[in-house]
């Protein structure tokens, strides 16, 4: 035979050979058993829940013209009625020189707590025209309620003089982020949404300010400015017409931020999400500055491509929180211990619309990264006026040489020096960290939590899921649940964050259910492989073929090892020169729940030869297996000649050299050896290791693939004479 033509068959039969059979992609290899139900703690309240937080184990809620105060366990102990309220009416008295008008819903708009004077609680409403009211919670009332002491904070109207003044009308009906910047004083960073078409607040008072920061009275019957450089606001043409929402606020070191979503620029019809940062120890707005933020997501992980890129542009919720002793976010994110880090839930938007798509994606960006890229782009110069509060859009430059580290002392009085107002040109993109398992579901809060020193995401949805899943590139939720069918508020609050004893309360309409931070349960993990995996966080183990917490199992408990099961291998024959790839099927190959990745964690053995399996960053890496073994064994040749040298089927390496004919031989049973060493543990998770090896014959197959279902190898040389075919 021409051997060309024999080298194009041998060719043709390896393509073949590897594409004849592949293993089942079983969908309960990855997927939880979404139709388990977890009967969780509950509480039911009159009006739609919008706020929660907690101040010393009380719970403290706030809804549609209630305020509520709820033990751990959430019974109610107090509620205290905001509304429904005349609309000329603030805080329940009518304004003087305000029209008569029909009772309204009073909305929570902001639900802050104090713990610097008195331990209180200040709600702000909708109904009340952007006033707050201040509820001292009495240290000797036990429990503490939100019924006594109420104060309506806004020192003209409680006096019967009027409207309120500037500085006492807080919120706005369109929505607020209110944040508590306590030092020696009790600091509110305000900043109020503008969404046309939603009803700001009456034309009849004073309208609030677009971004504020304003302080308590020293009387603490209201608040005051420092001075009318204390806020700013969208300009005149902008008020009623320009979309602006704020979205998120937190404190991080000296820098107080705000996360919006608007306009991309003033001609321009996209929207996109952009980070605020201020200097908290400032007294008037005078180190301000805002970025862009997307999140994308590419299909390969290396220089973008338009053609392959998602944009998350759409920001929905968003937390903070520092850097445990989780090592594998330290690395991934190149942070320490005690960084604080943001984690953000973006949503696809509509073209050319604010509104979100059932597509999302989470990012995660540390702050430091953050601050790095605004220090970045203002030396450069990549900076303009804020439009929509300048009303120019002309190049801005800030002096790169002063310091922008919110020095509180450094020039308070150097007029111009160290004072700027700019908007960031360029964009801040970060690759999404979870988006596969979040395509066609719209992500509406997020929390992130250390438990047993993991990183654990919290995520609610637009349908009323709840979601859990451990920081890693490849874990997949290891909770999800129905909490009902109203969408999960952006407001979560925290119980007990310490150890596995913690709780999250997550509202959904009118009722706020309590989710153990360790999961409802383990019953969702339908695989071991699935139920071992996060078990460090979950306290879920495997027994007698299902996932239990260790109380609920009386037989053999393991949270480490997963016995590995081959369901099939191909193909069944191959030349007898070797270098054949073998797949074989099943469940739990190579599996390593720590994630360490230190070393090879399996070994397939063809023909009594070991060959170990390279590391594989697949998250389907338990279920399939591809090896090709090399066998130190010189084959007689056989072939044809060409100029007197011969074609052999194999060499001392298993390798090619030359093609011949090709003839098939049935390959010798596969066999797999597993061997297991773990410490004793009582209650920790312990260092182990498995190693697995699959022989044909005497040889070992050389691993090319492996996930939980499916190992491939390449075939060593089948040895064998012209007697002993």
């Amino acid at each position: 035979m021409n051997p060309r033509l024999l080298h194009a068959v041998m060719l043709l039969w390896v393509l073949c050979s590897s594409a004849q059979g592949q293993c089942d992609k079983s969908p309960e290899t990855h997927r939880l058993n979404l139709s388990v139900n977890y009967e969780l703690p509950t509480f039911t309240a009159d009006f739609p829940i919008q706020n929660m937080v907690t101040l010393d184990g009380i719970i403290y809620v706030g809804a549609v013209n209630r305020i509520y105060a709820l033990a751990p366990n959430l019974t109610k102990l107090s509620e205290y009625h905001t509304g429904p309220l005349l609309s000329n009416e603030t805080c329940g008295r009518t304004l003087t020189g305000a029209s008569s008008g029909s009772k309204v819903d009073n909305h929570n708009i902001a639900l802050v707590v104090e713990n610097i004077y008195d331990k209180g609680l200040y709600s702000c409403g909708s109904a009340d025209n952007g006033v707050c009211r201040r509820h001292v919670l009495d240290e000797d009332t036990s429990p503490k309620t939100v019924d006594e002491h109420v104060y309506c904070f806004a020192d003209k109207v409680r006096k019967g003089k009027g409207q309120p003044i500037d500085s006492d009308v807080v919120v706005s009906a369109s929505g607020s982020q209110v944040l508590n910047v306590e030092s020696n004083f009790i600091t509110f960073f305000v900043g109020n949404s503008e969404i046309p078409g939603t009803g700001n607040v009456s034309d009849s008072v004073t309208h609030p300010h677009t971004i504020s920061l304003r302080k308590m009275k020293t009387s603490q019957n209201g608040f005051t400015f420092y001075s009318d450089l204390s806020y700013m606001d969208l300009i005149p043409p902008l008020r009623g017409n320009y979309y602006l929402r704020y979205v998120y606020s937190f404190h991080s070191g000296p820098f107080t931020y705000f996360l919006t979503v608007q306009r991309v620029s003033m001609d321009s019809e996209a929207y996109h999400t952009r980070i605020v940062r201020m200097c908290s120890s400032d007294h008037v707005i005078r180190r301000y500055v805002e970025m862009p933020l997307e999140c994308i997501s590419t299909d390969k992980r290396r220089r973008r491509s338009p053609e392959i890129d998602t944009v998350f542009n759409i920001l929905q919720a968003a937390h903070v929180t520092k850097v445990g002793n989780d090592v594998e976010l330290q690395k991934q994110l190149k942070v320490e211990k005690g960084d604080d880090v943001l984690f953000a839930a973006f949503a696809q938007g509509k073209p050319n619309s604010p509104e979100p798509t059932a597509n999302s994606a989470v990012c995660i960006m540390s702050l430091k990264h953050i601050n790095n890229m605004f220090k970045f782009y203002m030396q450069r110069c990549h900076t303009v006026d804020p439009f929509h509060f300048t009303g120019t859009n002309k190049k801005s430059c800030y002096n790169a040489s002063s310091s922008d580290d919110c020095d509180p002392h450094e020039g308070i009085n150097e007029g111009k020096e160290s004072k700027y107002r700019l908007q960031v040109t360029q964009f801040v993109q970060r690759l999404e960290y979870w988006q596969k398992e979040l395509t066609d579901t719209l992500v509406t809060s997020i929390t992130v939590v250390t438990v047993h020193g993991r990183a654990v995401a919290y995520l609610g949805t637009s349908d009323g899921r709840h979601i859990q899943v451990l920081f890693s590139r490849f874990a997949s939720p290891h909770v999800n649940v129905r909490l009902d069918s109203q969408p999960v508020s952006a407001s979560v609050a925290l119980l007990e964050a310490d150890g596995s004893g913690g709780s999250l309360l997550m509202a959904t309409g009118n009722k706020i259910t309590k989710v153990p931070l360790i999961g409802p349960g383990c019953d969702q993990l339908t695989t071991c492989t699935s139920c071992l995996l996060p078990s460090r966080v979950t306290e879920c183990g495997w027994c007698d073929g299902r996932c239990t917490r260790a109380n609920q199992c009386l037989s053999l408990w393991t949270q480490d090892y997963c016995t590995p099961v081959i369901t099939k291998f191909f193909p069944t024959s191959g030349p007898i020169r070797g270098s054949t790839t073998v797949t074989m099927c099943g469940r739990n190959f190579g599996f390593d729940k720590t994630e360490n990745f230190k070393g090879s964690v399996v070994t397939v053995e063809v023909a009594g030869a070991p060959c170990k399996l390279p590391r594989q960053d697949s998250i389907n890496r338990w279920t399939e297996m591809q090896c090709s073994p090399r066998v130190q064994r010189e084959l007689h040749p056989v072939g044809t000649h060409r100029e007197g040298h011969q074609w052999k089927y194999g060499g001392h390496d298993g390798g090619l050299h030359f093609c011949g004919p090709c003839d098939q031989r049935n390959l010798p049973d596969i066999r797999t050896k597993v061997w297991k060493h773990h410490a004793d543990h009582q209650g920790s998770l312990p260092g182990f290791w498995n190693k697995r090896e699959v022989m044909i014959g005497k040889a070992a197959c050389k691993v090319q693939s492996l996930s939980s279902t499916m190992l491939t190898c390449k075939t060593p040389p089948t040895p064998f004479s012209p007697n002993n075919p």
